[in-house]
């Protein structure tokens, strides 16, 4: 077993530091020592430092791919003489560079370390984005999704790495929350954003549209900045860590070593080894169901409530509440998760609720416009909690940092191949304005989401119970065959 070896057992007193090494054995996780409040004291400064940094940087990732709705909602398709078709186009180009990218680039992210990678690729976004506001054909559009859906790429499995390396499974729920959550912030935040600077319309002859993309590539420019100074590559680099933080963490390390052990060398057999596990592909299956829910939503919800009759103003400011109840419902549902250790009995609510919502939508007359702003709020909440909830369920079920270095891309590069389709179902509006082709699409695919889990479910509880059956002897012989990570007899999956 990984961690059956020969350590020097150390414990931690938060005011006097480190002790001096108490005993040569061989030791289990379980008499590892660590003193809870120098513990709770190191978590808490990444809770107020990483957190908020990892946030913020994928909430401006999410804003600024997303804001193409916005922007299109103000007018960007007449600025650019852009067709449906063509529109459909470029929301499609993002998805072209950013689906096939994702796995090298979370590998990417190990070998050249976070800390350099991952600023460089904000701050190739960032001028990509300042650039699409000074743009003025199809073309130069096209170019601009196709670099940006590249930089971005590598980002969500960079920051989603490197926060486990920080957190153990029974604590990234919440953790994960504050980052996925982000995105519901950007598109309350986008609404607000937006609603202000296409205040800006005319200013220096530029439309409003082209100061949304010119003024959050400007904001983005900043936090890149800041990440480059704040970034780490693990606990050990951290420079908001302190000594004693620091051997709280490596303890950390050694107890929970079948999840959050570091291999400092590259591992081919981890990476082939995510390939053949069954369960990466049913959680892709999930997260590629519930991102055609997702794109869909994020991109085309500012048209939607357009639509409903509603001016480009009044739009921006409606998208808020939707947004802001459905992270605020999300908050409580990632705490209540991470307190009962659970994923599927809060995913399975989120998929029926999307269904309620696409169920509304599609069947309440147009003329019921509140009502049909109403089924947004069913929308926004069943989304967050079930690919929230898939995505961490996903990290938890992966171990060794290679493996769930793969298997982030994999889930991620799964999902987002939605994007490949949803600028094409949601193209065409029939005579009273809805997308009825998108949103039935959006509706089977929650149905399917379900279907995936529940496959899911079953296997992870089957792996389950046959560890738990196993006897010591047993035991003993998938040790020595070298079965390591999450096929450890001792690794449990959270169901």
């Amino acid at each position: 077993m990984a961690t059956d070896k020969v350590v020097s057992k150390t414990s931690v007193d938060y005011n006097i530091g480190i002790t001096e090494p108490l005993a040569e054995r061989i030791i289990q996780p379980d008499d590892i020592y660590i003193d809870p409040v120098a513990e709770a004291k190191a978590l808490k400064k990444c809770d107020w430092i990483l957190i908020p940094l990892f946030s913020i940087t994928f909430m401006f990732a999410f804003l600024d791919r997303s804001n193409i709705g916005n922007a299109q909602s103000a007018g960007l398709e007449t600025s650019l003489n852009m067709s449906a078709q063509q529109y459909a186009n470029a929301v499609l180009f993002f998805y072209v560079t950013y689906v096939p990218f994702e796995v090298p680039g979370s590998l990417l992210v190990k070998k050249i370390r976070p800390s350099i990678l991952l600023p460089i690729w904000m701050l190739g976004w960032s001028i990509t984005c300042i650039g699409t506001g000074f743009m003025t054909t199809p073309g130069q559009f096209y170019a601009s999704r196709l670099l940006i859906g590249l930089f971005e790429s590598g980002m969500a499995p960079g920051l989603a790495i490197t926060l486990t390396t920080f957190y153990t499974p029974a604590e990234q729920g919440r953790r994960f929350y504050y980052l996925y959550t982000s995105a519901g912030l950007a598109g309350a935040f986008g609404g607000l954003f937006a609603y202000g600077i296409l205040q800006m319309d005319g200013i220096q002859g530029l439309e409003g549209w082209r100061w949304l993309f010119i003024l959050e590539g400007v904001i983005s420019c900043f936090i890149a900045a800041v990440l480059w100074v704040l970034m780490p590559d693990n606990p050990a680099t951290a420079v908001f860590l302190n000594a004693a933080d620091k051997e709280v963490f490596r303890l950390r390390e050694q107890k929970h070593a079948a999840y959050t052990a570091i291999n400092e060398r590259f591992d081919k057999a981890e990476i082939w080894a995510c390939f053949t596990d069954p369960k990466i592909y049913l959680s892709g299956g999930v997260q590629f169901f519930g991102d055609v829910i997702s794109l869909g939503s994020s991109t085309f919800l500012p048209i939607i409530i357009k639509s409903f009759g509603f001016a480009t103003i009044e739009t921006q400011l409606l998208l808020i509440p939707v947004y802001t109840w459905g992270t605020l419902l999300y908050v409580g549902i990632s705490f209540w998760s991470d307190r009962v250790k659970s994923r599927v009995v809060f995913m399975l609510p989120g998929a029926v609720s999307c269904i309620i919502g696409y169920a509304l939508y599609i069947g309440v007359p147009s003329s019921l416009r509140g009502v049909l702003y109403f089924s947004q709020f069913f929308l926004l909440p069943g989304i967050y909690t079930l690919l929230g909830m898939n995505y961490i369920w996903m990290l938890n079920s992966h171990a060794g940092y290679y493996k769930r270095a793969t298997a982030v891309g994999m889930n991620l590069t799964m999902g987002n191949a939605a994007g490949l389709i949803i600028g094409q179902i949601y193209k065409d509006k029939n005579s009273a304005g809805k997308y009825i082709i998108g949103s039935a699409v959006s509706l089977g695919s929650a149905g399917c989401a379900i279907i995936m889990m529940a496959f899911l479910y079953f296997y992870l509880r089957r792996q389950n119970r046959i560890r738990d059956a196993l006897t010591p002897e047993e035991r003993q012989q998938w040790v020595d065959a070298g079965k390591k990570g999450d096929a450890h007899p001792d690794f449990r999956f959270l169901l």
